[in-house]
């Protein structure tokens, strides 16, 4: 099947999300190695290579990033959502849904392996579940919440980035192979083993350390600059599913998109906990539900509660999604605290005040009148954010009288010039 031209570029990022690239990466900047060296990836490969011999004499069990753990009668059984088996088919031009039923069958084998009785809609209760037959909910159906979770109440997730879980002894076949086989120094193949394999514990718990209906997913992180380094992604911990969310009866589309947003709301909460965020395509891929929906329930969700949920989109301005930018401002027009705004957007108290500080920049310039080109000088920043604000002002200061209440109520000191 031939996938339109463009289409596979969106979804390769998937296979970035794998933990040899993001081992390779962190190798390559830590040891200030060249962007075409193959050593860190050797090291990264020698290294896994070693872990897993180790610990399958031990009858140790990792899940892999994507891997959701979920249990039934007392046994656990683990699916993948991700798999390094099915998605390099993306590279080789089939189409995604092609690819996603390559995937559906991989996990009804695992199902199957459990459960040698259960059906294709025994799957979809669990991981796809917009592939029912469900009836058309009325137009009417609430589907949001009662009222927004609290990211507080979540159980702390996340995984820690330390060494010592993986034995000295375990690591010395890939030391070895990295002085005898690439020539490294014994020094500098110990230092880059030990990064390998702590980034290869990082990156895949041990599968008593998650509950069932979770998973691991290597995310974009929040604290970084640079978005398209796959050592960028992180490991974040999410609950895709509840035991309760398990049984949930899914009769219509108005059911379907009860759990979807309940869904939402709390991977992406977690995640931005664990200083990470997902993409528009991570929600589409975990979900099993399309971009457009996606964007229905999140603006749905902001409409009723004013709560901007935390996605790459919103927390690093990636994608057509609104800004964060103007709807602070918006919000503190409003009459919202700081630290009200924060917790609504998902941001730091910090953060908040610095949005706020060039609206102030703004709001002086179009006082004294300085053109839009000369702005993006004198802020930074560029044409379309100053626009956004510039709306921002006209919507909300329709003469200078307001304006300059405003900027004095705001403790700033005006001069005309002469």
């Amino acid at each position: 099947m031939e996938a339109k031209k463009g289409v596979n570029s969106r979804y390769a990022t998937l296979l970035a999300r794998d933990v040899l690239p993001v081992q390779t990466a962190h190798l390559k900047e830590s040891f200030e190695l060249a962007p075409a060296s193959k050593l860190a990836e050797a090291a990264c490969m020698a290294t896994n290579q070693a872990i897993e011999a180790w610990e399958k004499n031990l009858e140790t069990r990792r899940l892999k990033p994507g891997e959701l753990l979920l249990e039934q009668g007392g046994r656990k059984i683990v699916i993948p959502l991700l798999t390094q088996e099915v998605l390099p088919h993306l590279k080789e031009g089939r189409s995604p849904r092609a690819v996603r039923r390559e995937l559906e069958m991989l996990q009804f084998s695992k199902l199957k392996e459990l459960n040698p009785g259960a059906s294709v809609e025994d799957l979809w209760h669990l991981v796809n579940q917009a592939e029912l037959s469900l009836k058309r909910g009325g137009k009417s159906a609430e589907v949001l919440p009662e009222s927004p979770l609290d990211a507080e109440t979540l159980k702390p997730g996340g995984r820690q980035h330390v060494g010592g879980e993986i034995p000295p002894e375990a690591l010395k076949p890939a030391i070895a192979t990295l002085v005898d086989q690439w020539g490294a120094r014994p020094a500098q193949a110990e230092g880059m083993v030990t990064l390998a394999a702590r980034l290869y514990t990082w990156c895949c718990p041990r599968v008593e350390e998650l509950d069932p209906g979770q998973l691991v997913w290597l995310a974009h992180g929040t604290r970084k600059s640079r978005r398209t380094d796959p050592r960028l992604f992180q490991p974040v911990v999410l609950t895709l599913l509840t035991p309760e969310e398990q049984h949930w009866p899914l009769n219509t589309t108005a059911d379907l998109k009860r759990l979807k947003i309940r869904q939402i709301e709390r991977i992406t909460a977690e995640a931005w906990r664990q200083d990470g965020v997902l993409t528009t395509l991570d929600l589409e891929w975990l979900l099993g539900i399309s971009p457009s929906l996606i964007r229905q329930l999140l603006e749905a969700y902001h409409e009723r509660f004013g709560v901007l949920l935390p996605t790459a989109g919103t927390v690093l301005d990636m994608g057509r999604t609104l800004t964060h930018k103007a709807l602070v401002v918006e919000m503190a027009l409003e009459g919202l605290t700081t630290q009200e705004i924060a917790r609504r957007i998902y941001h730091t108290p910090e953060a908040v005040d610095n949005y706020l500080r060039l609206f102030d920049r703004v709001l002086l310039l179009r006082y004294y009148r300085v053109p839009t080109s000369a702005m993006m000088r004198i802020t930074g920043h560029s044409q379309s954010l100053l626009e956004e604000h510039l709306a921002l002002v006209e919507k909300h200061f329709p003469d200078e009288e307001s304006l300059v209440s405003y900027i004095s109520n705001r403790g700033i000191k005006l001069e005309k010039s002469s």
